[in-house]
């Protein structure tokens, strides 16, 4: 049991660190090493936050040997201020990973720029006639891609060689990279293609995928992916066949999806209890597959999920502002925090799950850091 040593502070003010930046936090982004998060709002400022903490919860915890009771002191000293960025990325653009320490984002000026972990800012390519449409790079920020309508390059961050020139029949406006490295899906004008980059000569599987794409989630083993879409759906494409699943019918917009692999589940935002499927079973050809009944039922719909990447766990941040985390397949639930009149934007957890990178639309921004003890 892990309780407050002071009174009056909630489990989040013991566990957090907090900010406050102008516009909506629209998305978290930690780099490959885990040492800093970078929070992009809806206005393309970037505020960059440093996991080193002097007075980290890790260190403000204490077990008492005697009763097995876990206690956690309040900071003595204020945090640390996040640096902000001179450069303002484009909005409509995510922020990638930039080498091990880094990120890219587009600014203003058409020009690909790299964000050091320390906030400077390199100009990295100039921009070309024809505009970014979307930026995407692998997990360990080593291989960047930009597509400019139906054209992606792939370069290899460390020179900004051009690994691979690709031309598609369709426009892409949304790219993800399976786990492996070896598939580059690239989402645009309805159309999904998944190009395999040992051979990209062979030409992509194109799969029909209607709908507003904005996220494309990996299963870890590549057999599946996942598509969240504006417009109250999402699908699933079986990678082997190239099939995809509609799933529709939410109240609001599918923000995101996340695959757990510990919990060998597929979870989803969107709907007013988290909504997610067994991955040995999910939803195609028209079946419905195995649900998994997680967390509570409620009257708010859930904005954004982030599935924890070592334990069965889900972040689930709601659109009144409410941010609890759930056992999968189990009811079971901690709120973790309330913040009134806002709402939950982005969720992020780093590479360990030690630490979950949260936004609202209220602009306010937080690292919230869990010792070992929290779940056990």
């Amino acid at each position: 049991m892990v309780e407050n040593s002071a009174a009056g502070l909630s489990l989040f003010d013991l566990l957090a660190r907090h900010w406050k930046v102008d516009g909506e936090a629209a998305e978290a982004v930690f780099n490959h090493d885990d040492t800093v998060v970078i929070f992009r709002t809806d206005t393309g400022q970037l505020a960059l936050a440093s996991l080193k903490d002097t007075e980290s919860p890790k260190i403000r915890t204490r077990m008492d040997i005697e009763t097995g009771r876990t206690t956690i002191r309040p900071r003595e000293n204020p945090v640390t201020q996040v640096v902000m960025s001179q450069a303002n990325a484009r909005a409509d653009l995510p922020v990638a990973r930039f080498g091990s320490q880094g990120f890219a984002i587009v600014g203003l000026d058409g020009v690909m720029k790299q964000i050091t972990a320390g906030g400077n800012v390199v100009d990295r390519l100039k921009p070309e006639s024809i505009g970014v449409t979307s930026i995407c790079s692998n997990t360990a920020g080593e291989t960047l891609a930009l597509a400019r309508q139906n054209q992606i390059t792939l370069y290899d961050t460390s020179d900004m060689r051009v690994v691979a020139n690709l031309v598609l029949d369709h426009p892409v406006t949304c790219q993800a990279f399976s786990s492996d490295n070896r598939i580059l899906a690239a989402w645009g004008g309805k159309k999904l293609s998944l190009i395999n980059l040992q051979d990209p000569s062979a030409g992509p599987r194109i799969t029909e995928c209607d709908g507003d794409i904005t996220e494309i989630s990996w299963q870890k083993s590549g057999r599946h992916l996942s598509c969240a879409s504006a417009d109250n759906s999402f699908y699933i494409v079986n990678c082997s066949t190239g099939a995809a699943q509609r799933v529709e019918g939410f109240p609001t917009s599918v923000r995101n999806t996340s695959f757990s692999e510990p919990g060998k589940a597929l979870v989803t935002s969107g709907a007013f209890r988290l909504v997610g499927w067994d991955c040995i079973d999910l939803p195609e050809n028209d079946l419905p597959g195995t649900p998994l009944t997680t967390g509570k039922p409620g009257f708010v719909a859930i904005n954004v999920v982030a599935a924890h990447p070592e334990r069965p766990l889900v972040a689930s941040g709601y659109a009144n502002g409410l941010l609890t985390i759930a056992s999968i397949g189990s009811e079971q639930e901690m709120m973790l925090h309330q913040e009134n009149a806002t709402e939950v934007s982005c969720l992020r957890w780093s590479k360990t799950g030690e630490h979950l990178a949260i936004g609202y639309a209220s602009g306010k921004i937080a690292i919230v850091t869990f010792p070992a003890q929290m779940f056990k």
